[in-house]
């Protein structure tokens, strides 16, 4: 019989910053953990270390969910309102040479979800599920908002069908840093 490890569900903290930068990187897959880099060696890390240590960016430890076991955490979920999008995104990329996403991922009424990774030790143990319900509740119960989506690679069909099981629908096409994705949406009822 398998034990099911125990998972906390916390909000980031500045401490979890380094950690919440690689889980952003993972998520556009620019880094895996099987290969862990010195924390030196990419100019991306060092970007996200200071975007995700700011409180006035999109990928701010303040939005971020992370799933910990024995109180390491193993996953992160970053998500957001929508309603500033348009301004945290512009000062969020300028830093980054003034790359900026070419469409518009979310806005105002909508939260959204934009980056989840997990270590790969944390996969399997329904971890990212619990990110996700965590985020949809906090989204729904304690914000208000009957709104949520986000983005899903559309070379990624197993990954489109695992947010259609959490009811999740396809909205429309849209382009993220060059690459199709489709924008999915959750409506609460």
């Amino acid at each position: 019989m398998t034990v099911e490890p125990e998972i906390t569900i916390a909000r980031g903290t500045p401490e979890m910053v380094p950690l919440i930068a690689k889980c952003a990187m993972a998520a556009i897959e620019q880094y895996d953990f099987a290969d862990d880099m010195d924390d030196d060696q990419s100019e991306l890390y060092d970007w996200l270390l200071d975007i995700c240590g700011r409180t006035d960016t999109l990928y701010s430890y303040r939005n971020t969910l992370v799933a910990m076991i024995d109180d390491e955490v193993v996953g992160c979920l970053i998500s957001y309102p929508g309603d500033d999008y348009e301004a945290k995104r512009a000062f969020t990329f300028a830093a980054l040479d003034g790359a900026e996403p070419s469409d518009t991922e979310t806005g105002p009424g909508e939260y959204y979800l934009d980056t989840l990774a997990l270590l790969p030790a944390a996969r399997g143990h329904r971890i990212g599920l619990r990110l996700m319900e965590s985020v949809i509740d906090y989204a729904t119960r304690e914000l208000g908002y009957n709104r949520i989506t986000l983005i899903v690679d559309e070379d990624k069909p197993r990954l489109e069908a695992y947010y259609t099981m959490l009811d999740f629908r396809r909205d429309e096409r849209v382009h993220f840093m060059g690459h199709p994705y489709y924008r999915m949406v959750r409506s609460q009822k």
